[in-house]
């Protein structure tokens, strides 16, 4: 898990993250998994809002995430 956060550590501001889904044993090659932390008002609770192209939208939990990256920074130079 060289280089990923824990799942504790990600930011809980609605900042936009990559995130390794459920396998620990076998992390990403290539990450694309791009998602936000959410809270839903009606119902009180916080969850991961994950993005894909292919299948809309979907909810994960904090146990189904093994870790965490902050999205790469655009070099302007």
């Amino acid at each position: 898990m060289q280089d990923w956060l824990p799942v504790r550590l990600a930011p809980r501001d609605g900042t936009p993250v990559i995130l390794w889904i459920e396998d620990e044993e076998a992390a990403p090659t290539y990450p694309v998994t791009v998602g936000v932390w959410e809270a839903n008002d009606m119902t009180r609770r916080c969850y991961w809002r994950v993005f894909g192209a292919r299948y809309g939208t979907h909810i994960y939990f904090d146990q189904h995430i093994a870790g965490w990256r902050p999205l790469p920074r655009i070099s302007r130079a």
